[in-house]
C-alpha cells in the first residue's frame, strides 16, 4: 500500500473543509423578507364597450402615465428560489371619451390586487450582491374601477376577477439585511365587467393590462 504524502492529506482535508462554505454560497440562506414599491403605470389603448340607460356602444379609451405602489412579504428557500404575497395598487389616467355622441369626462383606470408570485434569481452581472429574477404570479384583482370625473360629478364603474403577471428585474444586497429592487412588471386581467356605483347607470366591459416600472427597498429578517 502507497503511502499518501503529508501534502496531499493537507489539500484534501482542505478541500473538504471548503465544501459546505460552496454549499452556502450557491444555495443561500433561507430567510423571510419585506419590500416596499412604487413606480410609474402604463397601459395601450383600449376599447371601452357600455350598456344600459342612455349610453350604448363602444368606443376607444387612451391612458397616460400613472402610478402603481404596493408591498409584499416573501420566504426565499435558497439564493434561487423565492416566493412572496403581495398587495399592489395600479392607476392611469385617462382625458375623457366620446360616446353615442356623448362627452365623458376625463378619470382613471385602476386596481387593486393581492398575488402569490413565485421567483427565480440567478446572477447575471457576475457579482452575488446584484441578483437578476423572473418570476410569474396568480393574482385575484379585489376591485377593477373606470372612473369618469367633472367637479363634484362622478360616473364610477366597478369590478372585480383574475389575472396573471409576469415579473422581472434585478436586486442590489447592501449590508446582511438590507436591499434595493428595480422590476418591470405586466399583468394580464383579461375583459373585466364593471358595474355602476351608486346612481352611476349601466355596465362598461374593458380589457384591463397595465405594466409598470418600480423601484423598492427591502428588508431581511
Amino acid at each position: 500500500m502507497k503511502t499518501i504524502p503529508m501534502g496531499t492529506l493537507c489539500a484534501l482535508a482542505c478541500a473538504m473543509s471548503a465544501v459546505p462554505a460552496l454549499a452556502a454560497d450557491s444555495t443561500g440562506e433561507s430567510h423571510w423578507y419585506a419590500t416596499a414599491v412604487a413606480g410609474a403605470n402604463f397601459m395601450s389603448d383600449q376599447s371601452l364597450s357600455f350598456s344600459g340607460a342612455s349610453l350604448a356602444g363602444s368606443t376607444e379609451a387612451s391612458f397616460d402615465t400613472g402610478l402603481s405602489t404596493g408591498a409584499a412579504v416573501g420566504y426565499a428557500f435558497n439564493r434561487n428560489w423565492r416566493v412572496e404575497a403581495e398587495f399592489m395598487y395600479q392607476s392611469v389616467d385617462h382625458d375623457g371619451v366620446e360616446l353615442a355622441g356623448s362627452s365623458l369626462p376625463s378619470g382613471n383606470y385602476a386596481s387593486t390586487s393581492l398575488a402569490l408570485n413565485g421567483l427565480y434569481s440567478f446572477n447575471a452581472f457576475g457579482s452575488d450582491a446584484v441578483r437578476t429574477y423572473v418570476g410569474a404570479g396568480l393574482a385575484w384583482l379585489t376591485e377593477v374601477d373606470v372612473d369618469f370625473e367633472q367637479g363634484r360629478n362622478e360616473l364610477s364603474y366597478s369590478g372585480d376577477g383574475f389575472g396573471v403577471q409576469l415579473l422581472g428585474g434585478a436586486r442590489y444586497d447592501f449590508g446582511e439585511r438590507f436591499f434595493v429592487d428595480a422590476g418591470l412588471r405586466y399583468l394580464v386581467g383579461g375583459e373585466v365587467t364593471m358595474d355602476g356605483e351608486g346612481s352611476t347607470p349601466g355596465r362598461v366591459k374593458a380589457d384591463y393590462e397595465p405594466w409598470g416600472v418600480t423601484v423598492g427597498v427591502g428588508l431581511r429578517f
